[in-house]
């Protein structure tokens, strides 16, 4: 392959890859088709299936972009707050959870990350490691493979109170209490610490946050695609 075709090649996966992104967004993985993704940038079915074999192979590209990109929100928010881990690790899964109450798009978006097999194994590989740096000092005899169990346990819990919308009986506060009380135990958290926990993050504006965070993303990927064409 010529070094032309490779550049135009890569050029490509990285508009299906863009285009996909937006549909999610704006129409939810399930309802998002291949053709959806392929028409918005005028390509054929067979140019993406050159690059990936299904829209959950390209849900894969973006799941660790989308860790990441709430992680370093979270971690900007609080450099000049705290420099507790489990307190940075209670409000980013604060943060995820107002992003997914923001609509039902983003709710199937992150609901099928979590429990389709490809994305899942990722989202479990990506966060392993970020637990046992924060978690290992309550837990010092664990080891990783010990932390990756708990990570399909803690993944398991994230996707249930993702799933269920909040309503009248369940607020967001219950549902940011519920499952920091939930998933904290687990890693051994003492109740004075879990209080602390839960206390910190009702100190912020989530709801804003999460607008904020996700308004980022659609403008990330409007510049992309105008650097792309």
């Amino acid at each position: 392959m010529s070094n032309v075709t490779r550049e135009q090649s890569e050029l490509t996966k990285e508009m299906i890859v863009n285009s996909a992104a937006k549909s999610f967004l704006e129409k939810g993985f399930t309802n998002t088709t291949v053709r959806n993704i392929t028409s918005r940038i005028g390509i054929s079915t067979g140019a993406f299936n050159s690059h990936f074999r299904t829209k959950e192979d390209v849900l894969c590209e973006l799941v660790s972009l989308v860790l990441n990109q709430q992680f370093a929100v979270t971690e900007n928010l609080l450099k000049d707050k705290t420099n507790d881990k489990l307190l940075i690790y209670a409000a980013e899964t604060a943060l995820q959870l107002h992003i997914v109450e923001m609509n039902e798009n983003l709710r199937d978006v992150y609901s099928s990350a979590y429990s389709l097999p490809k994305t899942s194994a990722i989202i479990q590989q990506t966060v392993t490691g970020k637990l046992e740096d924060i978690f290992k000092e309550y837990l010092p005899t664990l080891e990783t493979k010990d932390f990756y169990l708990l990570e399909i346990a803690t993944g398991g819990i994230m996707r249930g109170f993702m799933t269920v919308p909040c309503n009248m009986w369940f607020s967001m506060d219950m549902k940011i209490v519920a499952f920091l009380k939930s998933v904290l135990r687990l890693y051994s958290i003492s109740n004075e610490k879990i209080d602390e926990a839960i206390t910190f993050v009702k100190g912020f504006d989530f709801d804003a946050i999460a607008k904020q965070t996700v308004d980022g993303i659609f403008k990330f990927l409007d510049n992309q695609m105008k650097n792309l064409q």
